[in-house]
């Protein structure tokens, strides 16, 4: 029986993929965290107390042998690059879980990103810092600390926007939320600029798959699907029941509001460039992913029967309501003008 350490494990990502652990029941399962996300949630699991970015906390897994490392919470490299250190010898195969906001993107040119392309530097003052701003920088470091390592094993997945049960951003809940409770809904460029999502169930399946799969130093990207928001919101609407008026604003309109792609409007980008290419993964793993339509149905259904329909916590906090039905009457007044 393989002894597998989760950095992280009981939040979102980490915590759906200990569920599907748990439901195999082949594996020795170590949870590291600092407890502070739900402490008592897996009573019958060996969970270890510390913070990754203190030594003599991340000495007391690197005495230990370990078949396979699951990395759900790799954001800062410098603390990561101490890590991998102390654990050298000690690991069969890392299972990083990365991302794919960190890609080079052009902009003026977006297409399916493969996953040889570019990523984005990391200075030594940002990978040190801590700053959340500097999130893809990190993530994209700790990607190259790991492949530098001579004798380890590693699968880097890189997932869209993750969705699924368990979001504490409630970005898409947001959304849905918003279908629930309002007429109109501001939204911009008609909600037709696409990105990749990941349904998290498809993350969980995979690093599951990484454990034993054959392929070894290997990178993916790991989207379940391509997608517009005004998809979504159309899916979600005809299952719902519920006929709501999308009120678009254009990208200049907006930015002369002070409205902030992505956290003032979630989920908003002003482009089609955050988009990946899984088929290297399809092949090697000879895997189905979740398409849209499905995903939005398990969605609504934890929404409904879990979160009850309750006030979303989004994280960033978007733009209040008052702000946003401001907005709408001004870009109600400029169609009244045409």
């Amino acid at each position: 029986m393989k002894n597998i350490l989760i950095l992280g494990g009981t939040r979102f990502v980490g915590r759906n993929i200990v569920e599907k652990l748990m439901e195999l029941g082949k594996y020795n399962i170590t949870l590291f965290n600092r407890g502070e996300s739900s402490p008592d949630l897996f009573p019958n699991i060996r969970i270890i107390h510390g913070d990754r970015k203190k030594i003599n906390d991340i000495k007391r897994i690197s005495s230990m042998d370990w078949d396979i490392v699951i990395d759900v919470s790799g954001y800062w490299a410098g603390a990561f690059e101490q890590q991998i250190a102390l654990q050298r010898g000690t690991i069969g195969r890392y299972i990083y879980i990365s991302t794919s906001s960190h890609y080079k993107f052009d902009k003026l040119n977006p297409h399916l990103i493969k996953e040889y392309e570019d990523l984005v530097p990391c200075t030594q003052e940002q990978k040190n810092s801590g700053n959340p701003a500097f999130y893809n920088q990190n993530k994209a470091e700790c990607e190259r600390i790991l492949q530098k390592q001579k004798g380890l094993d590693y699968i880097i997945l890189r997932p869209g926007l993750i969705i699924g049960k368990y979001d504490y951003t409630d970005r898409l809940y947001y959304w849905f939320h918003k279908l629930k409770n309002q007429n109109d809904i501001l939204i911009c460029n008609n909600g037709e600029n696409v990105l990749s999502y990941t349904n998290v169930l498809d993350l969980a399946d995979l690093v599951i798959q990484s454990i034993e799969i054959e392929h070894s130093c290997e990178v993916y990207n790991a989207s379940s699907f391509i997608t517009s928001l005004k998809n979504i919101m159309d899916i979600a609407s005809k299952k719902l029941g519920i006929e709501v008026a999308l009120i678009s604003a254009s990208s200049k309109f907006l930015d002369k509001n002070n409205v902030k792609q992505w956290t003032d409007l979630p989920l908003w980008l002003d482009g089609d460039f955050l988009t990946t290419d899984n088929s290297k993964i399809i092949a090697d793993y000879n895997f189905t992913f979740r398409n849209v339509d499905e995903t939005i149905e398990q969605l609504l259904r934890y929404y409904s029967k879990i979160r009850k329909w309750e006030e979303p916590k989004t994280e960033p906090s978007p733009i209040d309501t008052l702000k946003e039905l401001e907005l709408i009457q001004k870009v109600k007044a400029t169609y009244n003008k045409v």
